[in-house]
């Protein structure tokens, strides 16, 4: 299963009441981790309990005597207790070698919650081989880029709202990977949108600040279709609006330029096999292939050049004086000059 998949089933077990003496919660993104953990805490102990039987740990003031003693103790008048180590990074991985006889037998009326972020632990050890037979074991990667529209989509319908295919992937392109910022603003265009309601573009431009038509997600179609007017507005948009720094427009750019390269290496594919290449949903598809007949082989390779350069020189290699303002509209039209 995807990381998406695990992180909904151990969800949906919290919330149906079905606990694990154990979860060990490690991996580089740090917003699974986080809600997993709050979910336990929000759905293991009722509010008058927590007083008593919720310990929160740190990894950098507590050792694994002081984690094991307290997953001894038994709960007060309540049905379990939880015992949260957070920032548990901070100790060596052998550390957790002292705790191996209690993974083998944890307390049956203690939840311990082991929150390792920021990276993934050694993976050979035998008791985290050994907790993943009997326990819960989460390895919580980074979504891709392109799995961020379908992460967006699903999060939307998980609040009973609708969003579009176009409408998701400009917050992704415009909001980047980190999912706790990208969850954040989804939640705020949900609270504005009514149950069964559809999030729109209009909606995104006035409650995230994403204009609908003057965006990195536009720039490109502009740029694709050889409409100059249209991307010499936008870049000019653009290079007074401080969410789009200069860096994040080239690379984007970059990004959807080797897009058209894959498309030129797929001639002959079905669409739904160049959508799999292009790690798009289908409905971009006819984008895409549309531009690559702009662009053919010898021109992307220009135009790769001409990225590179101008992000060096956004850097200060070469230029002393060009704001990344000016660099992006002298980019954008040497990008499309046939």
């Amino acid at each position: 299963m995807s990381v998406t998949d695990d992180f909904r089933k151990i969800v949906k077990d919290v919330r149906g009441g079905a606990f694990k003496p154990i979860y060990f919660l490690h991996g580089e993104e740090a917003y699974f981790i986080d809600r997993i953990e709050q979910e336990i805490v929000l759905h293991g102990l009722l509010e008058h309990e927590k007083d008593f039987n919720l310990t929160i740990l740190y990894g950098k003031d507590s050792d694994p005597d002081t984690v094991k003693d307290t997953c001894l103790r038994y709960p007060m008048m309540a049905e379990r207790q939880l015992v949260v180590l957070r920032e548990a990074q901070t100790w060596r991985i052998d550390a957790f070698d002292k705790l191996e006889a209690y993974f083998k037998h944890p307390t049956p009326t203690t939840v311990l919650v082991i929150c390792y972020k920021h990276k993934k632990a050694d993976g050979r050890k035998t008791w985290l081989k050994d907790l993943g037979k009997k326990q819960v074991v989460f390895l919580s990667d980074k979504l891709k880029e392109d799995k961020l529209p379908e992460w967006i989509q699903k999060y939307v319908t998980f609040h009973k709202r609708r969003i579009g295919p176009v409408e998701s992937k400009l917050l992704a392109d415009h909001l980047g990977s980190d999912l706790g910022k990208l969850t954040n603003e989804v939640e705020k265009l949900c609270i504005v949108t009514e149950e069964g309601g559809a999030v729109t573009s209009d909606l995104i431009e006035r409650n995230v600040g994403i204009s609908k038509d003057h965006n990195v997600f536009e720039l490109q179609k502009a740029i694709g279709a050889k409409d100059h007017p249209k991307a010499q507005r936008i870049a000019h948009f653009l290079a007074s609006d401080k969410e789009s720094p200069f860096v994040m427009t080239v690379g984007l750019l970059s990004s959807y330029f080797a897009k058209l390269g894959i498309v030129h290496a797929n001639q002959g594919k079905s669409q739904g096999e160049l959508a799999s290449a292009l790690k798009v949903p289908p409905f971009f598809v006819k984008e895409y292939t549309g531009a690559a007949r702009n662009y053919p082989p010898a021109k992307l390779r220009e135009v790769q050049h001409l990225l590179r350069e101008a992000d060096m020189r956004s850097k200060g290699v070469g230029n002393t004086s060009t704001d990344g303002g000016e660099l992006l509209r002298e980019l954008v039209a040497r990008v499309m000059v046939p």
